[in-house]
């Protein structure tokens, strides 16, 4: 059975919600390390979910043994942080079971990396 998931719909989702937009357009600027891509066009970041002085990121790795897996949760809760008011909950993990393909990238990426 395959357990990939398809990449949610995160843009759609985000024009109902301003500060869900915003905290986007943040995790937009945060780079994969190995290649230089915003996390979000690569598909890596699951969900965000936005409570009451709250967030909750779930990101998901390109490979089971990704080994810069520390370094993007690092960033992503560093943008996040600067990001969000100080007395916010700022929550980071990754999702381990969860299966990365390039259908999660944007097209735009899978273009330019030559994968469309």
């Amino acid at each position: 059975m395959d357990d990939a998931r398809p990449a949610p719909s995160l843009d759609a989702a985000a024009t109902t919600d301003p500060e869900r937009e915003r905290l986007m357009a943040v995790l937009r600027r945060v780079a994969d390390p190995e290649i230089g891509e915003s996390i979000v066009d690569l598909g890596l970041v699951d969900s965000l979910v936005l409570g009451p002085a709250s967030v909750a990121l779930r990101l998901i790795p390109t490979s089971a043994t990704c080994p810069m897996a520390d370094v993007l949760i690092e960033d992503a809760e560093t943008a996040l942080r600067q990001a969000c008011p100080p007395d916010w909950t700022v929550e980071v993990e990754m999702d381990w079971d969860a299966v990365w393909t390039p259908q999660r990238m944007s097209t735009a990426l899978r273009l330019r990396l030559g994968w469309a």
